[in-house]
């Protein structure tokens, strides 16, 4: 009888420790698959960004020192290109990590079965599913635009309702100042609680729309099927899948983002103002790759998430059971007449 891949539910710890086994086990194959879109990504950053920056920050500080060698046009042609090449970089890198992220989850997907796919079948799957993967991205950009909204009236009640608590407060005698501090301080945690609550429906959307892009993959959904389907997979494991994404947003910033967050501190630090743009431009090429190492962890990660919600909402361990037992049953051949 094969291998059953899932066998019972993980918890967050043996979840993530199975997708670092797999991380080790494929290296090669998954950061060749991702080195294949994001290092031309990262040398045509590298080069644009750095050109494009470094003589926008050049004429930028020489105008500064001297007003009537540059005149407005000039800095505002500089601006205008900076930006337009800022627009085509970030277009690019979408494009580039979408393909790069959805070739991924078809080898994470072989990966976590047992099995191995070629590169080249990875990619043609990736773009076989690219529009539909981008029909979801654009659905939900307008779902949380709307979102945004109605945060920012809620916010802007909030900042009246504080302003006006915090004149009543600037109102307070003098011989009351123990009760103005006290106020102060319930000021503070309303402020928190307040962001929190803001923040919430970010997280609750993130956390019920995270196997979305699987969906897309491995069960061919479109857009509204997919975010259906991982609507329905993540009901009641909220705060479960909140704190892998808490736990995968740490992780990414200590390892990835801190060492590359330093890198820019340190070379700002001793670089004359005349070459920050260069600089800039550079390292936003090399956080592309960087983002080698990151995009293959992620893709296991969200597959092994898809597959266990699917065990604890569809009992489908017990379904690869009883596909093993009957290929271990079925003759090799069939009988003749």
């Amino acid at each position: 009888m094969r291998t059953i891949p899932f066998q019972a539910p993980m918890g967050l710890g043996e979840l993530l420790d199975r997708a670092f086994r797999l991380y080790r086990a494929r290296f090669g194959k998954l950061v060749l698959t991702t080195a294949i879109f994001f290092v031309p990504l990262g040398l045509l950053s590298a080069v644009l960004m750095g050109a494009t920056m470094g003589s926008y920050f050049d004429i930028l500080f020489n105008a500064v020192d001297q007003p009537t060698a540059f005149s407005e046009s000039d800095i505002l042609q500089a601006s205008g290109v900076t930006i337009l090449v800022s627009l085509f970089v970030s277009g690019a890198g979408l494009i580039l990590g979408a393909l790069a992220f959805l070739s991924l989850l078809a080898q994470a997907e072989a990966n976590v079965m047992g099995g191995e796919l070629p590169i080249g079948v990875t990619v043609r799957t990736a773009l076989s599913r690219f529009w539909s993967f981008v029909g979801m991205a654009l659905l939900v950009a307008l779902i949380v635009f709307g979102v945004v909204i109605a945060v920012y009236i809620v916010l802007i009640f909030v900042t009246i309702a504080l302003t006006g608590l915090l004149a009543a407060f600037a109102e307070t005698p003098d011989n009351s100042g123990i009760a103005a501090v006290g106020a102060a301080i319930l000021l503070i945690v309303l402020i928190f609680a307040v962001t929190f609550l803001l923040l919430l429906p970010f997280a609750y959307l993130s956390a019920r729309w995270l196997v979305a892009p699987v969906a897309i993959l491995v069960e061919r959904c479109g857009p509204t099927s997919a975010l259906s389907r991982s609507w329905w997979l993540t009901a009641g494991s909220f705060w479960r899948l909140f704190g892998l994404l808490v736990l995968l947003v740490i992780l990414n910033s200590v390892v990835l983002g801190l060492p590359l967050t330093l890198l820019q501190f340190l070379t700002l630090a001793v670089m004359t103002p005349q070459i920050m743009g260069v600089l800039n431009g550079v390292l936003t090429g090399v956080s592309y790759l960087v983002s080698i190492l990151w995009y293959p962890f992620m893709a296991l990660t969200l597959l092994l998430v898809y597959y266990d919600l699917r065990v604890r909402k569809e009992n489908y361990d017990l379904l690869l059971r009883i596909q093993a037992l009957e290929q271990s049953v079925r003759p090799t051949t069939l009988p003749t007449a």
